[in-house]
């Protein structure tokens, strides 16, 4: 492809892209690789969320998402990352990560987590592995509804923006 069509734009969602977004998390959540969102969800979060789109504007097709979740005093989720499957391997990925990690430096970030079940994606992009009892919050809050509390086999990376 060539042209305009051809160009990946990455930026801020929109309330009218949440059912894109959430059709393109929905494999990945059945699949038990991250949690489920609804649409009314993502439209109440929509801020948090980044896309890739391809397209006029970046008006057209939605092929990647991901979220930050801020934690406060400096502490950032990177979470909710989804690729079309015709994108695997594209680079996608990596680039809605690096895009949210800025984002995070941004507003200020002392430290930037996912878990995760892909960790080397992360480790190409500057995050260590660590354990996962370094985030309490993400515990309290998310962890707790997981049908995969007491068996989590996701793997904790942490990137330091300094």
């Amino acid at each position: 492809m060539t042209g305009t069509a051809a160009v990946v734009t990455i930026r801020p969602a929109r309330p009218s892209d949440a059912a894109a977004i959430a059709g393109l998390l929905a494999p990945y959540a059945a699949a038990g690789l991250v949690l489920p969102r609804t649409a009314e969800e993502i439209r109440h979060h929509v801020g948090r969320f980044l896309v890739a789109a391809r397209g006029a504007r970046a008006r057209g097709k939605i092929l990647g998402c991901v979220a930050l979740r801020d934690y406060g005093a400096g502490l950032f989720e990177v979470r909710s990352l989804a690729v079309a499957q015709s994108e695997n391997g594209s680079g996608l990925g990596s680039r809605l990560v690096a895009a949210s990690v800025a984002g995070a430096k941004a507003r200020g970030a002392h430290r930037v987590f996912a878990l995760t079940l892909r960790p080397n994606l992360f480790r190409r992009l500057g995050f260590t592995v660590v354990e996962k009892e370094l985030f309490p919050q993400k515990v309290w809050t998310d962890c707790k509804h997981c049908p995969k509390l007491h068996c989590c086999d996701e793997i904790a990376v942490l990137f330091d923006p300094k």
